[in-house]
């Protein structure tokens, strides 16, 4: 059942325009990724009614709400600097939203020392927010969020202010929580592998509009755009130059190299991009969607060969082959990232440490064409 959903929500300024549809169904996590600036927390207050949109609808199980006041929304929202009131302490704060509800004292009381059972700090209940961690902080802003049973709830970078092991202790916390008190959530952030660990599906932002929204697998195996494998940054996108026809393969030309598909469908999605050819005519039919395409492919698929090897395989359907530049190496624990430059682009790929070429060095690389995708040019 979907518990959200935004219809054409618009609001625009002289330099940018958000224009975003998007279902969220009850009980999940959905993340809303992509770089700084790109809309993201402007769509989470639209969602809480603390930014009124120019056009289009904000609906919560199912009803109109995007003319309601934040209050009436039963929408919670946890900020990155946890908005917790100082000179009341940790019961107060946790029990704050059910005060302004009119909910009787000996009832919120007991409802906010449960939910601060839930998340571990009932026995903080009488201390001030300067008293705690930035951990513990964050803990009392999610069980103040919860207390209320909101019916959505908003993450805006909740974590980018804390070290990397506390965020990565407490996102694995807030993605527990949520499935135990079933909420459905939108968790707004810039780190990736954030997204990754703890949404059901990710929808990738960029320039004011949503790019893909998918399972973070499926995001991460297939990019639908240039624009979003970019953001992902898990591998190269090569531009096409041209297409040959030759025999049974299907040759895409790039400025750096060559990748030999086998006759049939091009693995490939979003714009419905494929390519179908008459084996017999060797006649090829190409989308014209395939006329700005790039080759992307998963930046540790690469496999760096002798000369020998690659002029073996370059006569061989079903491998890609490219030669790169070595610009710089940087050590990532048990590969070695190595930017290249191909084609007078630069592209990042991952490669075990025996792998790894010198500066300055000239590399060929070969990838097996199965695992490759095609995807739209930006």
């Amino acid at each position: 059942m979907v518990a959200l959903e935004l219809e054409g929500l618009t609001k625009e300024w002289p330099a940018m325009k958000i224009r975003v549809d998007l279902k969220v169904e009850a009980g999940s996590l959905m993340a809303l990724a992509g770089p700084s600036g790109c809309g993201k927390s402007t769509v989470l207050r639209m969602i809480a009614g603390l930014c009124h949109p120019d056009s289009g609808l904000v609906r919560i199980g199912g009803n109109n709400v995007t003319a309601l006041s934040p209050r009436d929304r039963e929408v919670g929202m946890v900020f990155q600097d946890y908005a917790l009131f100082p000179h009341l302490d940790v019961l107060s704060n946790v029990a704050y939203g059910l005060t302004i509800r009119g909910v009787p004292r000996k009832t919120r009381e007991a409802q906010a020392i449960d939910i601060l059972e839930s998340v571990g700090m009932h026995s903080f209940s009488k201390r001030r927010p300067h008293e705690l961690s930035g951990g513990e902080r964050q803990r009392v802003a999610l069980a103040r969020t919860i207390a209320t049973r909101p019916r959505v709830v908003l993450f805006d970078e909740p974590l980018s202010s804390l070290d990397t092991v506390l965020r990565k202790h407490l996102r694995s916390e807030i993605s527990t929580h949520q499935k135990r008190f079933g909420l459905t959530a939108i968790y707004v952030t810039h780190d990736l592998e954030e997204a990754m660990a703890m949404a059901d599906n990710i929808a990738v932002m960029d320039g004011g509009s949503i790019l893909q929204c998918t399972t973070p697998i499926e995001l991460w195996s297939k990019p639908a755009s240039e624009a979003v494998a970019r953001f992902l940054g898990n591998g190269p996108c090569l531009p096409i130059l041209r297409f040959e026809s030759s025999g049974k393969e299907l040759v895409a030309i790039t400025a750096t190299g060559r990748f030999g598909f086998q006759a049939g469908i091009v693995r490939s999605w979003g714009q419905s991009i494929e390519h179908l050819m008459d084996i017999e005519s060797s006649a090829t039919t190409l989308s014209p969607n395939m006329a700005n395409a790039c080759i992307f492919f998963e930046r540790t698929l690469a496999r760096p060969v002798s000369y020998e090897e690659f002029i073996h395989l370059n006569l061989q359907c079903g491998y890609g082959l490219f030669s790169a530049t070595c610009i710089r190496t940087d050590f990532a624990g048990d590969a070695i990232d190595c930017l290249m430059e191909a084609g007078q682009k630069n592209i990042s790929l991952r490669l075990a440490p025996e792998n790894a070429p010198a500066q300055g060095e000239h590399v060929h690389f070969i990838v097996k064409t199965e695992k490759i995708r095609i995807v739209p040019a930006d």
